[in-house]
């Protein structure tokens, strides 16, 4: 029995490490310390000023230029730590031409310790510029044998990206505007995360990405990435980020409806982290005359 609890005990006393370093503020609250999807992990989440069906997690305002309807669900395991994971589906509606709207629901750890996460928002492009906002409502919740608590937030988050040429876009993002905080006694709240970068597409298949992020509690980050394919349905990625200091590798495939990622990422201490995603898209039917 001894050597059993020892065991046990060092497995949650890992975790709390961990989740001390990484996580506070909570993960999945600051919408960026534990990010959704392969692609952006497979560019190190440089990926501000990017539209794609990923940027309802993302910056909502690259909606905007999505023309698809489609689901897609993540799944992303960290370091090797058990617990230590996040299991993500998101929906995304084009209204027209415009207009496209989103929801994305994240669920990250365990019965331990979890975080959940429920969005809704939109975004909307005038000309070369698009906009988007959301609301989201965080819930974490602690379950351990003497401590069990429960707190709510909500958070709102707005973003834009330009066109500035027909190669180069420009994208920032902040997350909760309001500088709102979770319910209860304690009065924590919930980290302003602020985003600015560029997206430039050289030729047709690459793209090379880089932004600027300062989460109020940590140090500012620098990432980049790129991706590039070599034939229309295959997809290479690679990044770096720093604060922390990471590398990131990527591919993707793209198979008529279906496309299906995966990324890993290193941390010189921490070791190797994985994600993998899958996405349907609803393409448009064509109107016939």
């Amino acid at each position: 029995m001894p050597l059993i609890y020892s065991s046990n005990l060092y497995k949650v006393s890992r975790r709390i490490v961990l989740l001390l370093i990484l996580c506070a503020p909570p993960a999945l609250a600051g919408g960026d310390a534990f990010p959704i999807g392969a692609r952006s992990w497979g560019m190190a989440n440089a990926v501000v000023a990017q539209s794609d069906r990923y940027s309802v997690v993302n910056n909502i305002a690259g909606l905007a230029g999505v023309r698809d309807a489609s689901l897609f669900s993540s799944y992303h395991t960290y370091y090797g730590f058990d617990g230590l994971g996040t299991v993500a589906f998101g929906a995304v509606m084009p209204v027209n031409n415009s207009l496209t709207t989103g929801l994305s629901i994240q669920r990250f750890g365990d019965k331990l310790y979890n975080e959940l996460a429920f969005g809704v928002g939109a975004g909307h492009r005038i000309n070369r510029i698009s906009l988007g906002m959301k609301i989201n409502y965080v819930q974490i919740a602690v379950n351990a044998p003497s401590l069990a608590l429960s707190r709510k937030a909500l958070a709102v988050e707005m973003g834009g990206i330009a066109q500035l040429s027909s190669r180069l876009y420009f994208g920032a993002h902040m997350y909760n505007v309001t500088q709102g905080g979770f319910s209860g006694e304690s009065g924590v709240r919930l980290p302003t995360i602020l985003r600015a970068g560029l997206t430039y597409r050289p030729i047709s298949g690459l793209h090379l990405n880089g932004e600027l992020m300062k989460n109020t509690a940590f140090p500012t980050s620098f990432r980049a990435g790129l991706e590039y394919a070599p034939v229309p349905s295959l997809f290479l990625r690679t990044g770096i980020a720093t604060h922390p200091g990471t590398n990131h590798f990527g591919l993707g495939y793209a198979a008529n409806a279906f496309n299906v990622d995966y990324a890993v990422h290193t941390h010189s201490q921490l070791g190797w982290s994985h994600h993998f995603t899958v996405a349907y898209s609803f393409a448009r039917k064509t109107k016939t005359e």
